[in-house]
């Protein structure tokens, strides 16, 4: 029978602490820095609130992850109290403490496991872009960031993000609340207005707008994407017009929003899902856009042929790696500026999705030679266009005939494995090519 594992010495020594309070407290100078994650997570657990507040008064790490930690569950709600009690001691303590570092708490979810990382505690990608010296030429304390992901839905939010938002309204200054993804839905605008007013909305990285159907709603929101600069990915999914406008009006709130983009100057990924509203106006948003996408998916969207017939000219469409068009109707559609944007792409274009686009034989045969230029493509969804065999199998040729032997590969099995295709024998006049 195998005994069980003697505990560590630093086990030993952090359950000795955990009993001794007020000489773990007397210690904090001297406990080794790495001591500090696990003895912290202890702490709370055990509801050692002086210990946790002394902690936090004494935090060696740039970043504090209790997003791991914590859930939005009620029995977690305490965990959050004793911290930001702690963190209340930080703020106002006139001598900070000697070896604190702390800069951010990050209340993100993230597994537990990442405790045992070093590079959690390091806050990186968060760094403070605000100048760090005032007017008068005196350096300036930064204030401490509190991150959070947040949904915006319906009018009220949960309990675990109201305490936190109250939290921080009350310590304007002393604090930023940064948001790493945000999600918005309808009309929560406008039930959140404050809370938008409150975020530090250059912090905001990922977006999601969903469901706007009110033009005034469409409008109140632009100012906040305009202040969304350091934005990388954005979805606008399902954007109706669901009341009736002059076009003059309907010209103002589409130009007052897509000027926003002229703003997003790190944007990367843009997906626009069944964005009704702006039919006939994408060219516009692409226009106000000038930095160069690396994803761009336009889904479900009737393209308007100006929309369309600019879209290869734009410089935010210069150097895609990622291309979806799929359930965009291009049977009417000329296919001259697809054959122009993959030849403009050829050298970055490594996915392409056209699924679902009831494509012609004659639309698919004019894209092909600027097709087997994209010698980094190594992922094609055609599925949902009937193409004719003769089509068919020119255009396999075609990709084989590629340099990449990655895109090659990959194609050859989406033929063989996901539509049963046989590149040799063929016998059915029309196929559905995945």
């Amino acid at each position: 029978m195998s005994l069980p594992s003697p505990p560590a010495l630093q086990e030993l020594a952090e359950n000795s602490l955990l009993k001794e309070q007020a000489l773990a407290i007397s210690a904090l100078d001297e406990i080794p820095s790495l001591f500090f994650p696990s003895l912290f997570r202890k702490a709370c657990r055990r509801g050692c609130v002086g210990l946790v507040k002394a902690m936090m008064k004494a935090w060696p790490f740039p970043c504090l992850p209790l997003g791991a930690m914590i859930r939005r569950k009620a029995p977690y709600r305490r965990t959050l109290e004793i911290v930001l009690h702690g963190l209340d001691a930080l703020l106002f303590q006139k001598v900070p403490h000697r070896r604190c570092k702390l800069k951010m708490l990050d209340l993100r979810v993230m597994p537990l496991k990442l405790w045992k990382t070093l590079p959690v505690f390091r806050a990186e990608g968060w760094s403070e872009r605000q100048e760090a010296v005032g007017p008068s030429g005196a350096e300036v304390e930064q204030p401490v960031k509190v991150v959070i992901d947040l949904v915006l839905r319906e009018r009220l939010l949960e309990p675990f993000e109201s305490f936190l938002v109250q939290w921080v309204e009350q310590r304007k200054g002393l604090v930023r609340l940064c948001c790493g993804q945000l999600q918005i839905w309808s009309m929560s605008l406008y039930y959140h207005r404050k809370v938008l007013e409150l975020l530090a909305l250059d912090s905001t990285q990922e977006l999601c707008v969903y469901c706007i159907s009110n033009p005034v709603c469409l409008l109140n929101f632009s100012p906040y994407l305009g202040r969304m600069r350091n934005l990388r990915s954005l979805v606008l999914s399902h954007f109706w017009q669901a009341f009736s406008m002059t076009p003059v009006w309907k010209q103002q709130v589409i130009t007052q929003f897509t000027s926003q983009f002229l703003k997003l100057e790190r944007l990367q990924n843009l997906c626009l899902d069944t964005v009704v509203f702006l039919e006939g106006h994408l060219d516009e948003l692409f226009w106000w856009l000038k930095t160069p996408l690396e994803t761009l998916s336009v889904i479900d969207c009737n393209l308007s042929k100006s929309d369309w017939n600019h879209i290869c000219e734009f410089p935010c469409t210069s150097q895609l790696k990622h291309l979806n068009l799929k359930c965009v109707k291009l049977t009417r559609l000329s296919p001259e500026p697809l054959r122009v944007l993959l030849l403009k792409c050829a050298s970055t274009l490594m996915t392409l999705d056209l699924e679902s686009c009831q494509m012609t034989d004659s639309q698919l045969s004019a894209i092909l030679p600027a097709l087997r230029c994209c010698t980094r493509l190594t992922q094609f969804n055609l599925h949902g266009n009937r193409i004719s065999l003769p089509v068919l199998k020119e255009l396999a040729v075609n990709i084989i005939s590629l340099t990449s032997q990655q895109a090659r590969t990959c194609f050859i099995s989406s033929c063989d494995h996901r539509s049963g295709l046989d590149l040799e024998v063929i016998s059915q006049p029309y196929v559905e090519f995945v």
